[in-house]
């Protein structure tokens, strides 16, 4: 419990404190269709528990009169990691809240405290250890993954390592396995950008330090600190990402927070300078009637404030462009987020290939992991619908695990459309 009390600062507190448990956070949280027992509420009540056990005084004395404590039982430790793994910690229910409560946050939390009694789902381990460990390459099938994209790269002309260079763009083993086209599609970019980039030869995680998504603080700050002395020893003006989704969070807020440090640098997604670009004149694409749609990931999107930039973009490609129903601050989320849909058995039963081994799963992790891929497709629902209604034949995001997950979604239900991943759809159609 220790770990937990020293996330406790005056924002953690104020989340603790101060819900009046009015649910209206429930109506956005795509898991409340799920369940009602899987409302943000109610999940991060759970931390609450833990919390009122150690910091206040009555609680402390009389735990069973205030629902104080830790879980007892076997049973109740599987009804918290069930909880814990309902939330995508997409911001839906922060922005909703009437008093600024982010839940999403406070099971974040949750989750550590789960990791320190041993509950992390085998798969989401294994990753975190191996890149804690600096191990990822020790993989046949990840290596390959990589070497195959290195062989791309050089053919592209790529320069890697080079100091000093004014971009870093930083990318990952999971961007090269699940959307490689958005590396490449990045490198083109940068070229008919024509500025001064480079690159790591090594990836530098598995996304973003992946112990994050478990609240494993400890792996987290392990491959912060080499993520950031790598970037250190490159010095580049700013850090370019293709991958919107929770790196781009982690690098631009969570990093300077881990390392205690005021980074030299400062954090851009590629859309950015292509949007700049585009303002300027310095760069044109081909204009496609192709109908296309904008899925926001919530990190760069809701938590980032680039909610316009590419939509601007994608304006100026495809006449034939339309906005999904909830675009803006609400941008409803995919459901995959926060390492669900990187759990969930068609991506274990993926992973199993590349790795070229087979994950010993307990029976009861293989019905948790069942009903999580269940209760994922309830949750993703809501944007296949929107999807659906704006008729588009191709969505465009620039989020790993949205990809992934709408992929799955979207086949479950039966809907027929092409995923693009926004910087290869934009390389795609340059001029």
């Amino acid at each position: 419990m220790g770990s937990a009390l020293k996330h406790l600062d005056p924002v953690m507190l104020h989340f603790f404190e101060n819900c009046v448990n009015c649910g209206l956070c429930e109506v956005n949280c795509p898991y409340t269709a799920a369940g009602e027992e899987y409302g943000p509420v109610e999940k991060a009540e759970l931390l609450r528990k833990l919390y009122r056990a150690q910091v206040q005084i009555l609680p402390r004395i009389f735990p069973w009169l205030f629902g104080a404590g830790p879980p007892k039982t076997k049973e109740e430790v599987d009804e918290w990691v069930e909880k814990a793994y309902r939330c995508t910690n997409c911001g839906l229910c922060y922005v909703t809240c009437p008093f600024g409560i982010h839940s999403g946050e406070m099971i974040k939390v949750l989750r550590g405290y789960l990791a320190r009694v041993g509950r992390v789902p085998t798969l989401l381990k294994a990753m975190i250890d191996a890149e804690a460990s600096n191990t990822l390459l020790e993989n046949k099938g990840l290596k390959e993954i990589w070497s195959n994209m290195l062989d791309k790269l050089r053919e592209e002309g790529v320069e890697f390592n080079k100091k000093n260079a004014k971009y870093l763009y930083v990318t990952s083993l999971a961007e090269a396995m699940m959307t490689p086209g958005s590396v490449i599609g990045a490198v083109k970019l940068f070229k008919k950008l024509g500025i001064d980039w480079t690159m790591s030869d090594q990836p530098l995680s598995m996304r973003a330090p992946i112990g994050s998504l478990a609240g494993d603080d400890e792996a987290t700050r392990v491959v912060a600190r080499r993520i950031y002395d790598y970037i250190k020893d490159m010095n580049p003006e700013y850090i370019v990402l293709s991958d919107g989704g929770y790196p781009y969070t982690f690098f631009r807020f969570d990093l300077p927070r881990i390392i205690g440090e005021k980074p030299s640098f400062k954090v851009v997604h590629i859309v950015e300078l292509v949007e700049e670009a585009l303002h300027e004149g310095k760069i044109k694409f081909k204009t496609t009637s192709e109908s296309v749609t904008w899925h926001s990931p919530c990190k760069m999107g809701r938590f980032g404030g680039l909610i316009e930039e590419p939509v601007k973009v994608l304006s100026q490609v495809s006449s034939g462009f339309v906005k999904l129903g909830s675009h803006g601050i609400f941008n409803k989320c995919c459901g995959g987020g926060s390492s669900i849909a990187c759990i969930v058995p068609p991506t274990q039963e993926m992973m199993e290939k590349i790795l070229g081994m087979s994950l010993q799963l307990t029976a009861s992790e293989k019905s948790f992991l069942d009903k999580l891929y269940k209760d994922m497709l309830v949750a993703g629902k809501a944007k296949v619908d929107e999807i659906k209604e704006t008729g588009a034949s191709t969505v465009v995001t620039a989020c790993v695990g949205c990809m992934h997950t709408i992929g799955m979604t979207t086949k479950a239900y039966g809907v027929n459309v092409k995923l693009k991943m926004l910087s290869e759809f934009l390389a795609e159609n340059l001029e």
